[in-house]
């Protein structure tokens, strides 16, 4: 029989070999990513290599695109714009349509939370997991135990931290083929050397456990860790587009004040003191604020100015990052809102958002951050039927569109109502439906409306009339009687005479 120390000394060597045959399929990875690299750019069987002629890296590391994001501005734009516009109008987290629920008031008061300050942690990990390959949340319960052991249960939620890769890198996988969690991060390496409190932690790596962390990752195919940073696809056009950039600049620079030419006239003797003069007199007037040249024996001529116009060769450039991007070229160079794009680039740039926020920001950073905090107790159980996310929608019209619509439409119904026979060429249920945009409830009741308004004038019409008809009446009476009375006044004069 085998004592507990024996089996403990197979299951460490087993455990071991598991190790180093998940090091062996990473190392082979790291290779075949190594030889597919090796092959960019690369044409005429070997022979010519673009990348090496055009200046491009072949391997990209985190340093790469950090760099890329911390001083390219659409580099940044790139990164920042989807986060910006998913998180711009936060969801709301429903358990049923009744009144508020213990899991509505206790999640409504996490995110009011000014010290956890759940929206602000989850657009700046959504940034950070965009920059590279995956970013994290640093989740810190108050459990009563370190952060290398698992979380069971805990009374609240104390914090959030945002983390790139480079700071939380993974230390260990799950190797187990049979678990849920197959081939996902176990433990966690946490630096907290850019943490601000000076003797907290500082300069220390924490080991984490993973149910203490929300694993980001964006642009996910075949690796369930490891997404794809969003500058990748378009490294190189950032490259390009900097370079046309600056080198415009450099153009417009050296082009706006070319120089000057001396040239001396054929009789002219200029000696080693003359030249040391004219050489002062020259930058004098090149950096100095004298206008003028005290020249002899000597011609100025002015050389020509080139500077070309670099627009074409940036529009080409924005095009083609706008399309592996997705982001429209208006939205991308224009403002965070897209009041400078067109209606239709808007309206593509919107319904994009909108396929992030289901695919990308619920299902991978906000759900398992509700249902790690419901697992662990930090929420409270919400009923059989779960929760909903209900997200604002991005269609509804601002203020302003609405103002403008309702304007349009009055004016169209206003020329409807004047024109003479315009109900023999459209009727007004196919206008209202039609060009007022009216569903067939609406429609049927501005009918039932305008049916009750001419009802309601015929009436008073008829009323009217009746009125009028009465009236008359009353006055042909009150003339009969008049004339009656001055028939009776004759005929007494009469007799009276007689």
């Amino acid at each position: 029989m085998a004592t507990d120390k024996q089996k403990a000394l197979v299951d460490e060597v087993l455990a071991q070999d598991n190790e180093l045959k998940g090091l062996r399929v990473l190392a082979s990875a790291l290779v075949s990513r190594s030889n597919i690299a090796k092959r960019l750019g690369m044409s005429y069987g070997g022979d010519r290599d673009l990348y090496q002629a055009l200046g491009y890296s072949k391997t990209l590391q985190f340093d790469d695109f950090w760099a890329r994001y911390e001083r390219q501005d659409i580099a940044a734009r790139i990164v920042d714009a989807p986060v910006n516009a998913s998180w711009r109008k936060v969801p709301e987290v429903n358990e049923n349509d009744e009144d508020e629920t213990q899991f509505e008031k206790a999640w409504t008061a996490l995110t009011k939370d000014s010290m956890v300050k759940v929206y602000h942690y989850i657009r700046r990990a959504d940034k950070l997991a965009g920059v590279c390959q995956y970013g994290v949340l640093f989740l810190g319960f108050d459990d009563g135990k370190e952060p290398h052991e698992p979380v069971e249960s805990a009374k609240s939620l104390k914090f959030l931290r945002a983390y790139t890769e480079q700071s939380a890198s993974i230390t260990q996988y799950d190797r187990d083929s049979t678990s849920e969690r197959f081939g996902m991060p176990t433990m966690y390496s946490i630096n907290t050397a850019n943490l601000a409190d000076e003797g907290v932690n500082q300069g220390k790596a924490l080991t984490v456990h993973w149910t203490r962390i929300i694993h980001i990752a964006d642009g996910l195919l075949e690796n369930e860790v490891y997404g794809t940073p969003r500058l990748k696809k378009v490294f190189n056009r950032l490259q390009d587009l900097e370079l046309v950039s600056g080198s415009s600049a450099e153009m417009f620079w050296r082009g706006a004040f070319p120089g000057l030419g001396f040239m001396a006239d054929a009789d002219a003797d200029i000696d080693t003191t003359a030249l040391a003069d004219m050489e002062s007199e020259i930058e004098e007037y090149v950096h100095g604020l004298k206008r003028y040249l005290r020249m002899q024996g000597i011609t100025i001529a002015e050389l020509a100015q080139q500077v070309a116009d670099p627009t074409g060769h940036v529009d080409i450039l924005l095009k083609l990052i706008s399309g592996a991007t997705g982001i429209p070229v208006r939205i991308l160079t224009g403002s965070e809102a897209g009041e400078l794009a067109s209606s239709q680039d808007e309206s593509n740039w919107n319904t994009r958002v909108e396929e992030r926020r289901d695919d990308y920001c619920e299902l991978i950073i906000l759900r398992p951050l509700i249902d790690r905090l419901i697992e662990f107790k930090v929420l409270p159980e919400p009923g059989q039927d779960g929760y909903t996310i209900d997200w604002p929608d991005l269609f509804s019209p601002s203020e302003k569109e609405q103002v403008e619509v309702a304007k349009s439409r009055s004016e169209i119904l206003a020329a409807y109502v004047n024109a003479q026979g315009a109900d023999m060429v459209m009727p007004i249920e196919m206008f209202l439906e039609k060009l007022m945009g009216f569903t067939p409830e609406e429609v049927q009741m501005a009918l039932d409306m305008i049916q009750t308004a001419m009802d309601e004038e015929a009436d008073e019409i008829e009323e009217a009339e009746a009125q009028a008809a009465l009236e008359a009446e009353a006055a042909a009476a009150a003339a009969a009687e008049a004339q009656r009375q001055f028939g009776d006044a004759e005929d007494l004069e009469d007799e009276e005479a007689a």
